[in-house]
């Protein structure tokens, strides 16, 4: 759905909590004006911009939904998962214009991450208006383009231009190992744990990034020893073969040999 005809739906009270476009991190609140002027810039910038959404709907339609009960009115909380999408080919007046920067046309597509929204609507007006909009997590980055970011700081980064960490320090050690139960690859959080490696590594100096250096290939070294030993292992794990199934695959191998 393009975003130019959005304006009508929503209430004048709207907030929005979205991945924050400064180098910090973390979320941002928009009011509607702001929201609307990104999501303009967003839809002049990469024409064929669509949210892919999809309502996750209740199995019980008539007492399933989450509605809560306030002065303004009836406040229904819908969960939707996106498959944000769009190619970058915006240019002259359609440039993409973000944060007080203009950004030419690159021609890539931008393919978001699979993500967690909550949609709230006011359903007592006439008609109902959408009150806020609530960024809950991402689902699944196995297929996107964005380094596992949403929104802005996602499409920086499909297009070439990633935000730089923050310049700031961690307030805590970061050992060379990650504890047993940190994020990994399959974790949708497995970028916020890149960026902290990146930070501490920016902020060390020479000497500190050399011994990380023989730190890494140390552990390198390990875990190549760990693989060489599994995939010997590996071998006696394989079911022996019974006889007659032997000459059965020499018989298909003859087979096969007669027809090539």
């Amino acid at each position: 759905t393009q975003a130019g005809n959005y304006e009508e739906l929503y209430d004048d009270s709207f907030i929005a909590s979205v991945p924050s476009p400064k180098r910090e991190g973390g979320q941002i609140t928009y009011n509607r004006d702001e929201w609307l002027s990104l999501i303009k810039a967003l839809a002049k910038g990469l024409p064929d911009w669509t949210f892919g959404g999809r309502i996750w709907k209740p199995l019980d339609e008539e007492k399933g939904w989450e509605d809560e009960e306030t002065a303004e009115g009836t406040i229904r909380h819908l969960h939707l998962s996106t498959r944000m999408f769009g190619t970058h080919t915006g240019d002259g007046p359609n440039l993409l214009k973000l944060e007080g920067r203009d950004f030419k046309p690159t021609g890539k597509e931008v393919v978001f991450p699979l993500e967690w929204w909550t949609l709230s609507i006011n359903t007592r007006k006439v008609p109902p208006k959408i009150v806020s909009l609530q960024f809950k997590k991402v689902l699944d980055t196995s297929a996107c383009s964005t380094g596992g970011y949403s929104l802005v700081p996602g499409l920086l980064f499909a297009i070439g231009k990633p935000l730089s960490p923050a310049p700031k320090s961690l307030q805590y050690p970061f050992a060379c190992f990650p504890p047993h139960d940190a994020v990994d690859q399959g974790d949708p959080n497995w970028w916020q744990l890149r960026m902290e490696i990146f930070q501490i590594i920016t902020e060390k100096s020479p000497e500190e990034k050399e011994e990380m250096k023989r730190n890494i290939d140390r552990q390198v070294r390990e875990l190549q020893q760990n693989l060489d030993y599994l995939n010997a292992v590996e071998v006696y794990t394989e079911l022996p073969v019974k006889p007659a199934q032997q000459e059965e695959k020499q018989e298909e191998q003859k087979t096969a040999d007669g027809q090539s």
